[in-house]
């Protein structure tokens, strides 16, 4: 289950290096996968830690450093009436948590942001998109953006600072943008809202602690691509580009989404050109300019890793990468740092549930897992996955939220907690 990384300097115009180190931190030892909540059909069961009745689809969950877990629930019985439901906003710790907030007037995105001090941003859309933020002390509330009045709101991200970051649909375009109070800073916008942009289109952004926004951007036209970094006053750099930007690029395509550090190393999946082969990167930032480029897995037919789907992948400040992939057992989300993968949970995966021991899985081929997964500065990972009892895949037991944890001081190089 190792990458073998090959040293190479490629073109002066990207300051690119590929590094021959692996991460600081060691991989933890995901011996503890701890429930925080389930959701199920009411004709199944009430679920747990959760209104029954309540559901959600294709989320994310987010993870900050102290434990906390957030995540979007796009249906919620108010009051315990199954016929009046809104959209609400689960916080928790250790396997204790609930909803507090809703939304009674618009729908939700599809991931919660949240820093530190468990503050969390998201965003609401119905007649309008609205930014929004909640913390213990304010509750919930509308976050304003003039005089920027998008027609769309995508990417939330949340500094320990209270800065949101997001981005903007416009009729013209799109813009990345911070917010901090009600005051907003226009990172970059694509050549439909400014015509004196370089940037044809601007894709899923993700902000770090430095105000800093990473995205991957078109250049000129909808076809050349790179990952550029930029800063509230406009100003960027680029990180990486594909080859047919920079013909001496070792890379053909990127996905459209990304991770950002608050370290600032970024973490994308991407295509090799050089066999057309997918495989997941993490680009940190040099002291003397430029980025080091460290290879965390790629597709391989009989390898460790036979798929890697199509949703970012997150990054530490320790440089440990977490994404969703397919082994040869089936399903899988591993955590790499460039020496060493490691199987954090996958198809088959024994579990410990509120309704007894579990396996993760479905009854026929749909996606297990919903969403990205996250990681902490621990090292902890959460995701969403698909429940059924041990042994038995046609019983309906809905979709666990989890956090695999790492025992105190354990560490390995191998496996993993596969059940």
């Amino acid at each position: 289950m190792t990458s073998r990384l090959h040293p190479h300097r490629i073109g002066a115009a990207l300051a690119l290096t590929f590094a021959t180190h692996a991460a600081t931190a060691q991989i933890p030892a995901y011996d503890t996968l701890q429930q925080q909540a389930r959701s199920n059909l009411i004709v199944n069961d009430d679920g747990w830690n959760l209104p029954p009745g309540s559901s959600f689809n294709s989320i994310t969950a987010t993870l900050n450093d102290a434990g906390q877990v957030a995540f979007p629930v796009q249906l919620v019985p108010i009051g315990g009436n199954l016929s009046n439901t809104a959209p609400g906003v689960w916080l928790g710790t250790n396997g204790s948590g609930g909803i507090v907030a809703t939304l009674p007037s618009e729908s939700i995105g599809d991931r919660v942001a949240i820093n530190a001090t468990g503050q969390l941003a998201y965003y609401g859309f119905g007649d309008a998109y609205t930014l929004r933020r909640w913390d213990a002390a304010g509750g919930e509330g509308q976050v304003g953006t003039s005089p920027l009045f998008p027609t769309g709101i995508g990417a939330v991200s949340l500094s320990d600072d209270g800065v949101i970051g997001w981005r903007g649909s416009f009729s013209g375009g799109q813009a990345l943008v911070s917010t901090l109070g009600t005051s907003s800073s226009l990172h970059a916008q694509s050549t439909g809202l400014d015509p004196a942009s370089t940037y044809a289109f601007l894709y899923t952004p993700s902000m770090n602690a430095s105000r800093l926004i990473a995205a991957k951007v078109n250049i000129g036209t909808t076809t050349p691509a790179e990952i550029r970094v930029f800063a509230s006053d406009g100003s960027s750099t680029r990180v990486v580009a594909d080859t047919s930007l920079d013909p001496a690029s070792p890379f053909d395509r990127f996905d459209n989404s990304l991770a950002f550090s608050d370290g600032g190393s970024i973490a994308v999946v991407l295509r090799v050109a050089s066999g057309t082969v997918r495989a997941v990167y993490r680009f940190d930032p040099l002291d003397g300019g430029g980025y080091a480029a460290t290879e965390i897995a790629r597709v391989q037919a009989a390898g460790t890793i036979r798929e890697i789907d199509s949703f970012p992948p997150d990054v530490n400040d320790d440089g440990l990468v977490v994404f969703r992939a397919r082994d040869a057992a089936g399903q899988a989300i591993y955590v790499g740092d460039g020496s060493t993968l490691v199987r954090v949970v996958g198809q088959g995966t024994v579990v410990d549930t509120d309704l007894g021991t579990g396996q993760v899985g479905q009854h026929d081929t749909s996606p297990i897992f919903s969403g990205a997964p996250t990681i902490n500065a621990a090292g902890a990972v959460a995701f969403i996955a698909g429940l059924h009892p041990q042994g038995n895949n046609q019983v309906e037991w809905g979709s666990g939220v989890f956090v695999a944890k790492a025992a105190s001081g354990d560490t390995i190089f191998t496996d993993g907690f596969d059940g």
